[in-house]
């Protein structure tokens, strides 16, 4: 398994673009040429995750000098549950050593319809190197736990990353709460 730095020509934008709808909710989704766009007017990798040359998702890691945000993170449906997400953290957690890594999800509610979903998710983080940090973001509304890997949450170079996100997308406030 390794990730492979993505420009907007890749050959595998069919199936980036097929695991990107169907990965995530239309109120989250950002289209291919969207995410290439954000990525050329910020310090933004789209990463390809790759099983020998078969593409099996992709990660949009924002960056600055502190930390990485992982703003996606998909696999394709197909691919679920065969270690491919846990390989892609870990050398996502390899190849950027410098940088503190961060990522939110959709925090545990009892009332949620997915909420076996969101427990499993939170407890994949959690196996994968990442910590609570007792922190939330959010999104139309909802808030979004946020874990990381290292020490502590580097709360302010975080802040720096999600302002950069609320200039381009104002529906993702500019808020850690």
């Amino acid at each position: 398994m390794e990730l492979r730095l993505l420009g907007r020509d890749c050959s595998d934008r069919e199936n980036f673009e097929a695991i990107n709808n169907e990965a995530f909710p239309s109120s989250e989704i950002m289209s291919y040429d969207e995410i290439f766009d954000f990525a050329d007017r910020t310090d933004t990798d789209v990463l390809g995750i790759y099983d020998d040359d078969k593409f099996v998702g992709f990660i949009v890691l924002l960056k600055n000098a502190e930390c990485g945000y992982v703003y996606y993170l998909a696999i394709d449906s197909r691919a679920r549950s065969k270690g491919y997400g846990g390989s892609a953290i870990r050398k996502l957690m390899e190849d950027y050593s410098h940088l503190q890594i961060i990522l939110d999800f959709e925090i545990i509610d009892e009332s949620a319809e997915n909420l076996e979903q969101r427990i499993r998710r939170k407890n994949f983080y959690l196996r994968n190197g990442f910590h609570e940090t007792g922190r939330f973001t959010l999104l139309n509304g909802y808030r979004f736990e946020v874990v990381c890997n290292k020490q502590e949450l580097r709360a302010d170079a975080f802040m720096e990353l999600i302002r950069v996100i609320h200039q381009y997308r104002p529906e993702f406030p500019d808020v850690l709460i």
